[in-house]
């Protein structure tokens, strides 16, 4: 054979592995490369387009929040931010997305063995102002995160006019109802067994790890209403970017630059429906997250939710968290699926896949 030939056929054939080595590779870094994590601050796509996203969609998304009054609203996409506009390092209080942060502490106490939900508001030793009954005391932590307790005592920090179920009418586990005393009764729980004041363990635990840059321990409060309840509602302060670190660790699994924060298996746990909710607004109910039914659904979506709207979704399917922060006074707020409308316009605004290599800059805070 002819060597100059066969020097030919050799060479285009390490050119040919080559390629095909070149596209294998990228394609295994493509489907294995590490997610991003803001260190002291956000990364953000130098343009949508970077991202798979249009400006142009971005901007009709945003002239409907403004329409509605939405304060501040993130759009983070494979932990960088697509989009954000409004007051994103205001401090407000969080409304009802606290009982999705306390649901973080009790998994990880819950993996530290140091809270059991199968214990019993009889084994915890839990009552009330009007003494409950043994039927109510067979409640267990499970059924509290989940809101289907049935104990129906009157709650610090909910509506005075909030007409609730008969006490005794139905057994633990039955039914649900967005009942505040299950919530305020967890925060009971989770200091009593664990020692440790729920605003510090957040801070401790997950806000530090995490990076949260605006959130303080001393802005938690306990709201009591002793001629309601003996066990207080707890309020959280946050911004909205640190808002959208707490759900950015959740579309990691509860995982944060390969540190493990909130256990895998709750975090999974949480964002499948344990109970039914009555009516089309929701699919379910988590382990204190919401399973939001209709076009959400198909993402695996869930999210937190406090009145006003403050909103935390997360949308693992598509590698998503969108924060939205409106009024924490409900008259002045934004109705919730109003505020879907607007996730709804971004995802509308979703071109294409991010380029292989993006460019990202530092968020101007």
């Amino acid at each position: 054979m002819n060597r100059s030939l066969y020097k030919i056929g050799f060479f285009k054939n390490l050119t040919f592995a080559l390629i095909l080595s070149f596209f294998f590779i990228n394609e295994l870094t493509a489907q294995n490369h590490s997610p991003i994590f803001p260190d002291t601050t956000w990364m953000q796509y130098a343009a949508p387009e970077e991202a798979g996203w249009s400006s142009e969609g971005i901007d009709r998304a945003r002239a409907i929040a403004d329409s509605l009054g939405s304060k501040a609203v993130i759009l983070v996409y494979d932990g960088a931010i697509v989009a954000k506009w409004g007051k994103t390092r205001d401090i407000a209080p969080l409304a009802s997305i606290r009982k999705s942060l306390l649901s973080a502490l009790i998994g990880i106490a819950v993996a530290e063995d140091r809270i059991d939900t199968a214990s019993t508001l009889a084994g915890l030793g839990i009552d009330d102002i009007e003494p409950l009954s043994e039927d109510e005391k067979r409640a267990n932590i499970l059924h509290l995160l989940t809101t289907s307790s049935g104990v129906y005592h009157k709650a610090a920090a909910e509506p005075p006019a909030l007409v609730k179920p008969e006490r005794g009418s139905v057994n633990p586990g039955e039914q649900w109802f967005y009942n505040n005393w299950d919530f305020n009764v967890l925060a009971t729980i989770y200091e009593n067994e664990t020692g440790n004041r729920i605003f510090d363990a957040f801070d401790e635990l997950i806000a530090g790890p995490t990076g949260m840059v605006d959130y303080h321990p001393d802005w938690g409060s306990y709201r009591y209403q002793p001629g309601r309840s003996e066990h207080p509602a707890y309020e959280f302060w946050m911004s909205a970017r640190d808002m959208a670190r707490f759900g950015l660790l959740y579309l990691n699994n509860g995982s944060w630059n390969n540190e493990q924060i909130v256990p895998a298996d709750w975090v999974g746990d949480s964002r499948r429906v344990h109970i039914e909710v009555p009516g089309d607004f929701a699919a379910g109910y988590g382990l204190s997250w919401w399973i939001p039914a209709g076009p959400l659904e198909e993402y695996q979506a869930y999210h937190a939710s406090g009145s006003g709207t403050q909103l935390i979704t997360i949308l693992p399917e598509l590698n998503i968290v969108f924060v939205h922060r409106a009024s924490s006074i409900l008259d002045d707020g934004v109705f919730g699926l109003d505020a879907r409308e607007i996730l709804y316009r971004l995802l509308e605004a979703r071109t294409g896949d991010a380029l292989a290599q993006p460019e990202l800059i530092p968020v101007e805070e």
